[in-house]
């Protein structure tokens, strides 16, 4: 019996100590770049050594030297020379490979969190001004440049929908108030171990709260950690 709950057990407080020390204190010291690396349970210089995203920024460099047109070449960037394609509805949404950007970057399939987590390191390490904005089950880009916003759908090659378009299209879902609001870097990490956590729901509990937990560090305000922590909860099998 011990040694069943040995490892999730083990595993949860690693994730919580790891969290605790990575963010206590220094978490304004931290980027996109260096939480990609983290997650992967890697150094946070790991992308000095990826040749793949090292190409990228050459080609995007010289992109936007050629046509000084950082938008569009943040767009040819993403969804021609990484040529990441959106990898389905569902569960394919949310696995690891699909979310993690360094799997991403490896795969080319993403979804939302993935290519958006991407896009945010990309932008984080050439100045750009890019948010990530929450919608019910979903987050999209938003590209500022002068006075002007733009939109980009990240499960869409970067189709631009606007604001009225995204409330039509989500009006059922279930909202928070927290809707249309750029997301911090921690309340993005934190929808990202959400995310991981909900691929683990039905199949591996102890996983799941371990996730859960840690999304719970990084975005306590985000309701549907707490609601699918007690689901996870009530589904673990009575110890007594």
């Amino acid at each position: 019996m011990l040694a069943r709950f040995f490892w999730p057990l083990f595993l949860a407080a690693f994730v919580i100590a790891l969290s605790l020390l990575l963010w206590s204190g220094r978490f304004d010291k931290m980027s996109y770049r260096e939480m990609a690396c983290v997650f992967e349970e890697r150094a946070p210089s790991c992308l000095d050594s990826v040749s793949d995203w090292s190409k990228g920024l050459a080609f995007f460099d010289s992109s936007v030297a050629a046509s000084r047109d950082t938008l569009g070449s943040l767009k040819k960037l993403l969804w021609e020379f990484w040529n990441i394609e959106f990898a389905g509805a569902g569960e394919a949404a949310i696995a690891k490979e699909s979310v993690l950007p360094l799997r991403v970057l490896e795969n080319q399939k993403s979804g939302c969190m993935g290519l958006s987590w991407l896009a945010l390191m990309v932008a984080e390490s050439r100045g750009l001004h890019l948010d990530a904005i929450l919608l019910p089950g979903h987050v999209f880009l938003r590209y500022h440049f002068a006075d002007s916003l733009v939109n980009l759908e990240p499960n869409l090659r970067g189709y631009s929908y606007t604001d009225a378009e995204y409330r039509e299209k989500y009006k059922d879902g279930r909202w928070t108030g927290l809707e249309f609001k750029p997301l911090e870097a921690r309340q993005f990490v934190g929808l990202a171990a959400f995310d991981i956590g909900n691929l683990y729901l039905e199949t591996d509990i102890p996983r799941a709260l371990t996730w859960y937990r840690m999304a719970e560090e990084f975005f306590p305000e985000y309701p549907g950690i707490d609601a699918n922590q007690t689901i996870a909860k009530n589904r673990l099998p009575n110890p007594f």
